[in-house]
């Protein structure tokens, strides 16, 4: 199989309802080790051992990996109310984005999303696309001095500040350059005590004054100064160290509750820091593994190069924004490579109400998590599922969905919001640079991923440029 096709299921329903198969584990802390030494490997793992529902034991806690689109689309999409965000891992989440898109439930919830939905309207989405173009075409400088030079780039280290450049233009209509390096060097200490919180059983309270503690705390001091201080410079009139395009800052200002009264400053702060966390960290992920995955695989560079130049795509041209649906190789890239190194890896819900899933009982209580990564990976769904192969995406079929096995973005009534930003912002991106550079892997190897609350490389990436054309 090429695309998502489902190959008869090797693990048919057991009837009558029963508990969960589970993969061997320790008899007091179960599979907590497994998974914190090699949570990609033990989660396909266990997938591949027990079929598709497998039960796990973290410590006191009992998992449920699910890993049939069926199955999945039952507990994102249509029993999603017996199962819900408000879990172990959404509440580490809170720690740093407050209640917030990535955390609220029910009511909440659907306030945030009314007042933020009108924001990714196709007509704001041009626009933001063209400030895009803008400051990728600024960062092609910093590429043409390396190219000239001869000198080693780091690809994550330049992704990141290549997102963050735009989220900084994006989000809040400003050149945020000079605060690059504080953001910089907060979002990984957050992301990774994060993650640590969340994937071991037993944490130190965070009042504690151990050195990751205070680390922690300095890193979300300093995202919220950033963010506060934005927030106040885009109330004051515009200068020329802000621009008068739309910016998502500008539209959260002007959004209404279904009472009318505007969102406070708290919940700006929320939804600026989420779509900092969210956006910048997983388009900068995502378009490092397409680099380099392209970087590796030297025919399907070609296919780009020469989509580019049939399109004769340039950032700098007016029209630049109404070629990007022409550029339907570097969008296969992209699915392909979000099937590949899905930047949100794994997902979490809890169990309101005992349920039967597939012959399998749920307790409730108990978590559910399902990951794009495990199933964008099986072997019974996908044609030889390690390798890259863009045309996946091609030749005139319709899209991927969940129903395929393929879920980058979530499903459900929790698909990201930001999907189509994420997409034409990685996109613009990749083409921008990709026309007028060729990238070369130093170490002639993609580095492994590494499972966090993001998949990210492992190791910085170095590479080396060249000019295509001016």
């Amino acid at each position: 199989m090429t695309r998502g096709t489902q190959a008869d299921d090797p693990h048919p329903a057991a009837s009558p309802v029963r508990r969960a198969p589970s993969p061997p584990g320790s008899p007091v802390v179960g599979h907590a080790r497994a998974f914190q030494r090699d949570p990609l490997g033990f989660l396909q793992a266990a997938a591949q051992a027990c079929g598709p529902v497998a039960r796990l034991k973290l410590g006191p806690m009992t998992y449920h990996l699910v890993s049939d689109p069926a199955l999945i689309a039952e507990v994102l999409q249509v029993r999603a109310s017996n199962y819900l965000r408000d879990t172990r891992s959404s509440r580490r989440v809170r720690m740093v984005t407050g209640e917030s898109l990535l955390t609220s439930e029910g009511t909440a919830w659907r306030h945030q999303r009314q007042a933020v939905q009108p924001i990714f309207h196709h007509r704001n989405l041009l626009d933001l696309g063209r400030t895009m173009l803008n400051v990728v075409d600024e960062a092609c400088a910093g590429w043409e001095r390396a190219a000239a030079s001869g000198a080693t780039l780091d690809l994550v280290t330049e992704m990141s500040r290549l997102s963050f450049a735009v989220a900084g233009r994006c989000l809040f209509g400003a050149d945020l350059r000079d605060r690059a390096n504080a953001v910089e060097g907060a979002l990984p200490v957050l992301l990774e005590e994060l993650f640590r919180r969340t994937s071991h059983v037993a944490n130190l309270p965070q009042w504690l004054p151990l050195p990751r503690h205070l680390a922690f705390r300095r890193s979300l001091a300093a995202i919220h100064r950033v963010v506060a201080e934005v927030i106040d410079e885009h109330r004051l009139p515009v200068t020329g160290s802000r621009s008068a395009a739309v910016d998502l800052l500008g539209l959260l200002m002007k959004a209404r509750s279904e009472t009318g009264a505007p969102l406070s400053d708290e919940d700006l702060r929320n939804h600026v820091v989420t779509f900092l966390l969210a956006g910048h960290e997983t388009t900068a992920n995502a378009l490092t593994w397409a680099f380099a995955l392209l970087a590796m695989a030297p025919q399907e560079l070609e296919h780009v190069h020469t989509e580019l130049d049939r399109v004769a795509f340039d950032a700098r041209e007016s029209g630049a924004i109404e070629c990007l649906p022409q550029l339907e190789h570097v969008g296969a890239v992209l699915q392909e490579t979000l099937r590949l190194y899905p930047s949100i890896w794994i997902a979490e819900r809890r169990v309101v109400e005992v349920d039967d899933l597939g012959g399998w009982r749920l307790p409730a209580g108990s978590a559910v998590v399902v990951s794009p990564y495990v199933v964008h990976r099986q072997p019974g769904r996908w044609d030889q599922p390690e390798v890259f192969r863009p045309a996946r995406f091609r030749n005139g079929e319709p899209p991927l969905l969940l129903r395929d096995g393929y879920f980058p973005f979530g499903a459900g009534p929790h698909t990201c919001i930001g999907q189509h930003f994420a997409l034409m912002e990685a996109k613009i991106i990749l083409a921008t640079l990709l026309s007028r550079f060729r990238v070369t892997l130093l170490n002639g190897a993609l580095p492994a991923p590494l499972g966090g609350i993001t998949l990210r490389p492992s190791t910085a990436v170095p590479i080396r440029v060249e000019r295509r054309r001016l």
